[in-house]
């Protein structure tokens, strides 16, 4: 039975024998190939400050998704808040497609919305100003002419800034807001589902919008185990949307 598979936060670290890593390379190899397609919603890499630096960091995971897109299984991309400086030669190193956020993907005749999560935490406004101003071309023009060693340098304060951050921060201001949720749902009324990550807060919910009952999934991080989403191909029905665990 035809089915994909969906999943965010991986977080690769440059340690290749980091225990994420290890998960990961064995999940593509083993499972993704088993699948039509993969989806990675955001937050692949730890950091990504340049394709020039990203494609040595991560030499393995690069091979081996490449290697999945070669075995028939489209892969697809969306960009995250750690990991959205991805240009033409990361693209054409994996056979990756970049996939916008929000997006809304045809799964067997089921419409889905995917999104990273992180436009989602409307609270947040001091996360969504700063998200605002390194989103510009402008700004991403600027830092990828930087050296490497600058570049390295502003990316992992920004990494140990970001975890303080999150430290100090009342949880409820770091998740979704439920207007927001409602506000992008709304735009795409013949869409069911959501289907997130981000917040690393694994789960289901369902809720009302315009009189109309929704469903949320919200994908986990990996720790090295995570819980994927699986949308199945089922016949003469709705698609089956379930978690699958990996340990």
């Amino acid at each position: 039975m035809p089915f994909s598979l969906i999943t965010a936060d991986i977080h690769l670290q440059p340690d290749e024998n980091h225990p994420i890593n290890q998960a990961f390379y064995r999940f593509l190899q083993e499972d993704a190939p088993q699948a039509e397609a993969l989806y990675l919603i955001g937050d692949i890499f730890e950091m990504w400050v340049g394709d020039d630096i990203g494609l040595e960091t991560y030499p393995k995971a690069i091979q081996l998704l490449s290697d999945l897109v070669k075995k028939g299984t489209r892969v697809y991309l969306m960009f995250g808040n750690r990991d959205f400086l991805m240009k033409s030669a990361f693209w054409q190193a994996t056979g990756i497609q970049p996939l916008a956020d929000p997006s809304l993907v045809d799964f067997y005749s089921e419409q889905i919305l995917l999104s990273h999560g992180d436009s989602l935490c409307t609270d947040d406004h001091e996360y969504q100003k700063m998200r605002r101003w390194f989103r510009n071309p402008i700004i991403q023009w600027l830092f990828l002419h930087l050296p490497k060693s600058k570049r390295l340098s502003i990316g992992e304060g920004m990494r140990k800034k970001s975890q303080q951050y999150s430290q100090n921060k009342a949880e409820n201001i770091m998740d979704v807001n439920q207007q927001a949720i409602a506000a992008m749902m709304s735009r795409y009324p013949t869409c069911n589902h959501l289907i997130h990550g981000h917040t690393h807060r694994p789960g289901e919910q369902s809720f009302e919008v315009n009189g109309e009952m929704k469903h949320r999934w919200t994908l986990g991080d990996w720790r090295p185990q995570t819980q994927l989403v699986k949308i199945s191909e089922q016949p003469d029905t709705q698609p089956l949307i379930e978690w699958v665990y990996l340990d």
